[in-house]
């Protein structure tokens, strides 16, 4: 069965609509409307009436409670389908789309995110301030989390999913952005966008607030947290800030205890310590997962992972340098921008080499692929 989770505040004037909508537009298929209302005007009593007449039609009042995520998850919670849908209450969201998320669910996908930024969609619900906020929201996201970055949409309000893609996960109810939950935090191996136009809001008026764009701040934040992959990749960049740290103090001190010291040995003996530092805190830290915590680190340093991590900071090495070579020697870059080009496409080189070749990651060794249903 679908379930439909609409979650509305102050929306009397849109959900007799909403519903006839939907009764049209899933005709063939079971499912149910899961309404969780937080009104303060005439909707729950609206919900109430067509509640009593259409055993289809359930909701939840949830009194002096707001939130978008909570009131989503809520919607979740008293959800029966096996697949489950949400979208917003305003007819923003064209409840006829619904149709086509379902077929692609029963083709086999795992997640289904309907969008405005492919052949077909259109954003026109939006003013350009709005639009501009939007914009600004969803590269935030495919910036700093991996998961987000294949979906050209990630915080649009309305998708659809089996409910196995968030079996056993707690999600949090920070924000209003649940599909940015549920793609970071979820599992799901078949993803499907499909084209849809935002619509004009004909009643009622936007719930966007300063407050709201805050909470999103935080959201990221603690998506980052909880995302292994994306936590993962910025502990590697600090362990790697660490590094310089430790590089330049060594350098320093050996040119100040030992003057007579060549200066290329003192940088050899610098490089060295900020191997060897970020190896440690790549282990405690980064891939504290796979670091077997029976065996002692000095033990740990001398085995053959330690002379994998030793030839991928090398390869690094070159690579940057082949860089500076590119932008600096045959394009004429800036030295200090070839310089940075260089560190920053290493970083990445090292960061992916040390995942799959030292700590030997496997992404997909539990993935399990589903057919249709």
């Amino acid at each position: 069965m679908l379930s439909v989770v609409v979650p509305v505040y102050n929306e009397q004037k849109n959900i007799e609509e909403l519903v006839r909508r939907i009764e049209k537009a899933l005709i063939n298929i079971e499912y149910e409307i899961v309404f969780i209302d937080d009104s303060i005007d005439d909707t729950p009593q609206i919900i109430k009436n067509i509640a009593i007449k259409d055993e289809k039609v359930k909701f939840k009042h949830r009194g002096n409670k707001t939130g978008l995520s909570s009131a989503v998850i809520e919607g979740f919670e008293i959800a029966k389908g096996d697949i489950i849908a949400v979208m917003d209450g305003d007819l923003q969201h064209p409840p006829e789309i619904l149709y086509e998320m379902s077929k692609a669910i029963y083709e086999g996908a795992d997640i289904v995110v309907p969008s405005r930024f492919i052949p077909g969609g259109d954003d026109g619900g939006l003013n350009l301030f709005r639009k501009l906020i939007s914009a600004g929201a969803r590269y935030m996201a495919k910036v700093l989390l991996k998961k987000v970055r294949k979906f050209s949409d990630p915080t649009s309000g309305i998708f659809m999913f089996r409910r196995e893609v968030i079996k056993e996960k707690k999600l949090c109810n920070i924000g209003w952005k649940i599909l940015m939950e549920i793609l970071v935090i979820g599992e799901y191996y078949v993803s499907v966008e499909i084209p849809y136009k935002f619509c004009n809001r004909n009643f009622g008026k936007s719930k966007m607030s300063l407050k709201v764009q805050i909470e999103y701040i935080f959201h990221l934040l603690s998506l980052i947290n909880r995302s292994k992959e994306d936590k993962r990749f910025y502990c590697f960049c600090a362990v790697g800030l660490l590094g310089v740290l430790v590089d330049m103090s060594v350098f320093f001190l050996m040119g100040t205890i030992f003057p007579i010291v060549p200066v290329k040995a003192d940088a050899i003996i610098s490089a060295s310590a900020a191997i060897v530092s970020n190896y440690i805190f790549n282990n405690l830290i980064t891939w504290r997962d796979k670091f077997k915590n029976e065996l002692k680190i000095k033990n740990e340093l001398f085995n053959l992972k330690f002379v994998k991590y030793i030839v991928v900071c090398f390869t690094g090495i070159f690579i940057k340098f082949v860089a500076l070579l590119i932008f600096y020697n045959l394009l004429k870059f800036n030295k200090y921008a070839g310089n940075f080009i260089g560190i920053f496409v290493a970083s990445f080189s090292n960061y992916y080499m040390s995942k799959y070749y030292v700590f030997e990651v496997n992404e997909y060794e539990n993935v399990k692929y589903r057919g249709s249903v």
